[in-house]
């Protein structure tokens, strides 16, 4: 099922559109979050517009959610763990993320 997720696009205005994009399927190591909130920063729209990041790409690198899938190792969080996380793709409604780029919310 698709998710909603803010994407590079040089035609759009500050070259950033709401776009649908795939659901993330996790690795072994990663955990699946909903984001329920992410920061925008001057890097993530640089990020869009100089090319750094690919057009149709996910933008965005801090994001903060619930996990709802466990990795599949055995690390990390718990299905349910609220937490904070580092890492590329964050401006969607879902993402997958390393264990290691994230931390839980007390």
């Amino acid at each position: 099922m698709p998710v909603r997720a803010l994407v590079v696009d040089p035609s759009a205005p500050a070259a950033v559109r709401l776009a649908e994009v795939p659901d993330p399927v996790p690795g072994p190591n990663q955990v699946l979050v909903d984001v329920s909130h992410a920061s925008l920063n001057y890097g993530d729209l640089n990020d869009a517009r100089s090319g750094r990041v690919p057009v149709g790409a996910v933008l965005g690198s801090d994001a903060a959610g619930v996990v709802v899938q466990a990795a599949a190792d055995g690390t990390g969080p718990v299905v349910g763990t609220r937490v904070v996380a580092l890492t590329s793709g964050a401006f969607a409604e879902r993402v997958a993320i390393d264990v290691g780029a994230l931390a839980k919310v007390p």
